[in-house]
């Protein structure tokens, strides 16, 4: 990309051969002796001023000074409530256990909420997966999740703890067995006591196929959740994540019904492209529409800004990527099968460390606002999709003129010991703040 400064400046044109040579106007050369001094200040002065100029645009290239989110967001379905600007932006950040031992406290985080319980089918959590430990708790018991948990009360942020199934079988039973959820509240209750958590989130999702009963029996499930915890504690928040595409077309989630239960909303608005994708896409395209891929981010947005008040919903944002071998270099090159991978943050930058070796090349795909790369490895093509400072800035953006309540990251601890994604969130936050 070219990196190019116009530096306009006007000067005063002495000429020496002016028609009265001897006017009283010339300048002497006593005058240019006694100011040399001051001339040469002033002239540094000046230099240095458009210098840091110049250095502070080409640190910052990538940020852009004028989002395109402007001309390309549809603002006609919000009512005229929901444009006042709600500044305390949540950053909200889920760590999943098999990170804990690669996490870093960042200062802009509000939130962590620790990933996760597994949820039985009876409403207890699980202990074993597979005849195996259950890792998810045995990190919640690790000193590593403590010593967090202590940094997280040192520094005033908040911790929460995701409750999560994704088992069709036992999500249907749990939900319809008033028995399993009184077990559940026990279970909750002993988490609570045992552990600083000010915060719960349900993440229960599931591939199979859903009916209005198991809608209705979630809506039950989150408004007896809740009661309960009022009941109980003074406040402990309650948040949901769903599907881009839930309050389009429901899934398992009765979004208008669930909001009023909840003080968040997390919409996992990533995955538009899987490992299992047919084609390289983008993770998490706010453009494109149904014309390129399945849905973007603003369409969905759209349906569910009319259901659920702004401030209440986290756009949840990528710190990961996914790998394909490709056929071509091309921005939706067919994938070889069963070659997808995720691909964290820390792997795209290892990846371009070696771009000489490697052949890579560093692409943009307008359509998405999503980075790419494509690079050669014993002769085969591979393609990344992953998020950068620029599009992350994008969706910030985003975040900022439809006024949600924040954003939530999958998944801390991806992002490795870099710090380039967390600067475009600390300058945005800046921004919220004044």
């Amino acid at each position: 990309m070219s990196k190019k400064i116009f530096i306009k400046s006007n000067a005063r044109m002495i000429d020496s051969h002016n028609k009265n040579h001897n006017s009283a106007k010339d300048p002497s050369p006593s005058w240019f002796k006694k100011n040399k001094l001051k001339i040469k200040i002033a002239v540094l002065v000046f230099v240095t001023f458009f210098a840091t100029i110049a250095v502070s645009l080409w640190t910052f290239w990538d940020i852009p000074l004028i989002s395109p989110i402007d001309s390309l967001t549809t603002f006609m379905f919000l009512s005229k409530s929901q444009l006042a600007k709600n500044n305390e932006k949540i950053i909200y950040g889920f760590l999943p256990y098999w990170n804990v031992n690669k996490f870093t406290l960042q200062k802009e985080l509000t939130h962590l909420s620790y990933f996760s319980l597994t949820l039985n089918a009876d409403g207890s959590f699980s202990s074993t997966s597979d005849g195996e430990l259950d890792m998810g708790l045995h990190r919640l018991n690790s000193d590593e999740f403590t010593e967090i948990n202590k940094d997280l009360i040192d520094n005033k942020k908040k911790s929460e703890i995701v409750v999560s199934q994704f088992n069709h079988d036992d999500i249907a039973y749990f939900l319809g067995s008033q028995t399993a959820q009184t077990n559940f509240f026990q279970s909750i209750d002993n988490v609570l006591l045992a552990y600083p958590f000010s915060g719960i989130n349900i993440d229960i999702e599931t591939s199979g196929e859903t009916n209005e009963k198991m809608r209705q029996d979630l809506i039950n499930f989150m408004a007896k959740l809740r009661k309960h915890l009022d009941e109980k504690y003074n406040h402990i928040q309650l948040s949901i994540d769903m599907y881009a595409g839930a309050a389009a077309n429901q899934q398992l989630w009765n979004v208008k019904e669930i909001e009023p239960y909840v003080d968040y909303i997390v919409i996992m608005a990533y995955d538009f492209h899987r490992s299992s994708s047919a084609k390289a896409g983008p993770v998490a395209p706010l453009f494109g529409g149904k014309e390129l891929w399945d849905g973007d981010i603003n369409g969905y947005l759209q349906a569910f800004l009319k259901v659920v008040p702004s401030e209440k919903i986290l756009l949840g944002i990528p710190f990961y990527g996914y790998e394909w071998q490709t056929t071509s270099r091309e921005a939706q090159s067919h994938t070889c099968p069963d070659t997808g991978s995720t691909a964290s943050y820390t792997r795209v930058a290892e990846i371009l460390e070696r771009e000489e070796e490697l052949d890579v090349q560093e692409h943009w795909n307008e359509d998405a606002l999503s980075p790419y790369i494509s690079y050669i490895e014993d002769g085969e093509i591979y393609v990344i999709y992953y998020e950068n400072s620029r599009s992350i800035s994008y969706k910030l953006d985003y975040v900022n003129q439809l006024d949600l309540g924040g954003v939530a990251i999958w998944a801390l601890g991806y992002e490795g010991n870099s710090r380039e994604l967390w600067d475009v969130i600390e300058r945005k936050v800046n921004i919220w703040k004044d």
